[in-house]
């Protein structure tokens, strides 16, 4: 009986929690879209730093359609990396949209609004991707009875989920939705792929975590990044159980979210070839 009110009194915590999440962020739009209408300007000069993800400003400029919204834009950050091993990507680029979220050696990115951003933010929380991600959390801490400290039964797994989707969400969130575009940062990923050797890939993609690039192309720290990370974790203290609320436990659900992100950044840059590998693709 005991067990059956807590969980009752958990499920409702949890409701409340997601009511307060959702006002919350939804009020923050209207404040952050003011503060981002447009990108930085694009411009190519020698302080563009020499990083594997530094992006180039392409020549073309006969062919840029002002007025599409889908990515037909030419004179725009491309992705540099595989142009060296694949001289064709150089000759016909392929051109990404503004909803893209990972762009493709050799494809021409355009520059994203406030706008953009927030839309990229609320397609990146709900995806296949975020989904086994919400999955695989829950079932490793579920696994190894870890934070949040729901127990170990079928109902603490559903809660686990619960908890791990709001969690992801709301750091996908105030990372890409808020703080993007208050930091003028790029939230997309710029794939390595093929042509570097494994490790040297899998360095890059980790370190995205920490690194990132601008609205304008340079190299910068991944404020947006890190500050949707240390908000979902302190918001975590609305609906983790009391024996996680503590100042520690907020710094590891940080920490675990930083690591988190630096496996989601390795897992997307092999996932094509793993794909490959295993004929699903």
């Amino acid at each position: 009986m005991t067990i059956a009110r807590v969980r009752l009194a958990s499920g409702k915590l949890l409701n409340k929690s997601l009511i307060f999440t959702t006002v919350a962020l939804l009020a923050s739009m209207g404040l952050i879209a003011k503060a981002q209408t447009q990108p930085r300007a694009l411009v190519a000069t020698n302080a563009m730093l020499s990083l594997p993800d530094a992006p180039e400003v392409s020549s073309s400029t006969s062919s840029t359609d002002e007025s599409s919204g889908s990515g037909n834009e030419t004179d725009s950050f491309a992705n540099p990396v595989g142009d060296a091993f694949n001289p064709a990507s150089v000759k016909r680029r392929i051109l990404a949209t503004r909803s893209d979220i990972t762009i493709y050696p050799g494809q021409v990115a355009p520059p994203l609004s406030a706008h953009d951003k927030e839309v990229m933010g609320f397609k990146q929380s709900f995806t296949l991707f975020s989904l086994v991600g919400w999955t695989t959390s829950a079932a490793y801490t579920q696994l190894i009875n870890g934070t949040p400290n729901y127990g170990t039964d079928s109902g603490a797994f559903g809660e686990r989920l619960a908890a791990a989707a709001l969690r992801n969400t709301s750091q996908n969130i105030f990372g890409n939705v808020v703080f993007a575009p208050l930091f003028h940062e790029d939230p997309r990923y710029y794939k390595m792929g093929k042509g570097h050797n494994v490790v040297k890939r899998a360095a890059y993609a980790a370190t995205r975590a920490l690194i990132t690039r601008a609205d304008d192309g340079h190299a910068t720290p991944n404020y947006s990044l890190i500050s949707g990370r240390v908000f979902g974790a302190a918001l975590s203290n609305a609906y983790y159980p009391d024996i996680n609320r503590s100042f520690s436990q907020t710094a590891q659900t940080f920490g675990t979210s930083m690591a988190g992100g630096a496996i989601g950044f390795v897992v997307t840059e092999f996932l094509d070839e793993a794909l490959e590998i295993t004929h699903l693709k």
